[in-house]
């Protein structure tokens, strides 16, 4: 299996657009977090486009965030 797994997720929404952060566990047991501009109409089609396609974010950044969440 080569999927990534969303795990927990963040909204940032402004006048401009969406951008989400999610805590992914990768296909090799790896936790990390992606950050990416998203539609913002369907948060199921948001989460696996983040995943599938946004950049690596910090993961001491990403913990700080989602605090209980992680």
């Amino acid at each position: 299996m080569n999927e990534s797994i969303p795990l927990n997720w963040i909204w940032f929404t402004s006048a401009k657009g969406t951008v989400g952060i999610v805590r992914v566990q990768t296909y090799t047991g790896e936790i990390e977090y992606r950050i990416g501009a998203v539609d913002g109409f369907m948060e199921k089609m948001d989460v696996l486009q983040v995943v599938a396609w946004g950049a690596r974010f910090p993961d001491a950044a990403g913990e700080a965030l989602m605090g209980e969440l992680a």
